[in-house]
């Protein structure tokens, strides 16, 4: 699309957003011609993908939804830090404030030479004010954040918590399944906030959650057991090859866990060996991955059946459980009066009296 000038000098003034139109040359004796080039418009984020399973403008479905899925992760969890949350990670009611506030929507998705880049907008309906915009500050702590968390720091930025740890290293699963870069470009500002995710900087995220060790492990296994009561926090990892290894786990981690039920995983962790055989008596675990390449090992140690949802071994509160059962605050006090104990002649004060001669009998026999 072009406008023109009738001015002496004759312009032709192109509104696009290719950065190299095709330009029909005007006649040199009547005119000059001066292009303009309107910059392409700048989503409210953009996210550009590289390595050797993405195409121009080709993305694996499976590597999309993990992208997404866990950045929404990450932005939430971010939300819930920055609202004082203790454990960005521990289940409890959904703040509407943080999910309403940071939702995005896919607008685009085109190519580079040769990249995948995503182009993400505010949802619609989002009401926001620029001075008092939390949606915004929580993705830009996110971004500052993974800049940060990929540098030799010891320190968690604003924000960040285990859980936002967790959540970055799950998306930077995809550099393990051909994913080189991953770079984000936040251009809510003049000044446009870009952060690139690297190969390298997964690494050091994973440090980041391993922490400073002494007989540190890796094992992959299927995770079959989890016990949060009688013994502790604490499951069982079963490794393709040898006995099966206790992992203790402390209660932040519990979710994580719980997440992992039957799956087929690599867990690191700080070990105990029995000073005699050598062998792994337990684990304590500071890291868990699913490892969903390796799903169809060890099938035969699967329970039969469908296995429990993870929300089983959550306890409902007792308003949970009442919306539940259909169970509403009682109207009539009266209507439980005369109840109990029951009719006088039900018989059931004999029966305590036989009870107890039997008892009485039984206990002076040799």
């Amino acid at each position: 699309m072009f406008l023109f000038d009738s001015r002496a000098d004759c312009r032709f003034v192109f509104l696009t957003t290719d950065i190299s139109p095709t330009i029909k040359k005007a006649k040199p004796s009547i005119c000059r011609k001066e292009v303009v080039v309107v910059n392409e418009h700048k989503h409210f984020l953009t996210i550009r993908l590289t390595g050797p399973t993405i195409g121009s403008g080709r993305i694996p479905v499976s590597q999309l939804l993990r992208l997404l899925s866990q950045f929404n992760k990450v932005v939430f969890r971010v939300g819930r830090v920055l609202l004082g949350e203790s454990d960005s990670v521990r289940k409890g009611r959904v703040q509407r404030s943080i999910t309403d506030e940071t939702a995005l929507d896919l607008v685009k998705v085109t190519h580079g030479s040769p990249a995948t880049v995503l182009g993400l907008e505010r949802s619609l309906g989002q009401q926001v004010i620029e001075s008092m915009d939390f949606g915004k500050e929580i993705i830009e702590k996110s971004l500052h954040g993974l800049k940060h968390i990929q540098t030799a720091a010891e320190e968690l930025p604003p924000g960040f918590d285990a859980g936002v740890l967790l959540a970055w290293r799950d998306l930077g699963v995809m550099f393990e399944q051909g994913i080189s870069e991953v770079t984000f470009r936040l251009n809510h500002r003049h000044q446009r906030l870009t952060t690139e995710y690297t190969e390298r900087g997964f690494h050091r995220v994973q440090q980041r959650i391993q922490g400073p060790l002494l007989n540190i492990r890796t094992v992959e296994g299927r995770l079959l057991m989890a016990d949060f009561k009688e013994h502790g926090t604490r499951c069982r990892i079963h490794p393709s090859a040898g006995e099966p290894i206790i992992c203790l786990f402390s209660e932040a981690q519990k979710d994580e866990v719980l997440e992992n039920i039957l799956r087929f995983v690599r867990i690191v962790g700080e070990a105990k060996e029995d000073p005699i055989t050598g062998k792994i008596t337990s684990i304590v675990l500071q890291d868990i991955q699913r490892l969903e390449n390796c799903e169809q090992e060890r099938l035969d140690l699967l329970p039969q059946g469908t296995p429990l949802p993870a929300d089983f071994w959550v306890s409902p509160s007792l308003d949970a459980l009442a919306e539940a059962q259909g169970t509403r605050p009682m109207d009539d006090v009266s209507s439980i009066f005369g109840t109990w104990p029951g009719d006088p002649d039900d018989g059931f004060e004999q029966i305590i009296i036989d009870l107890r001669k039997r008892n009485a009998l039984e206990a002076r026999l040799p």
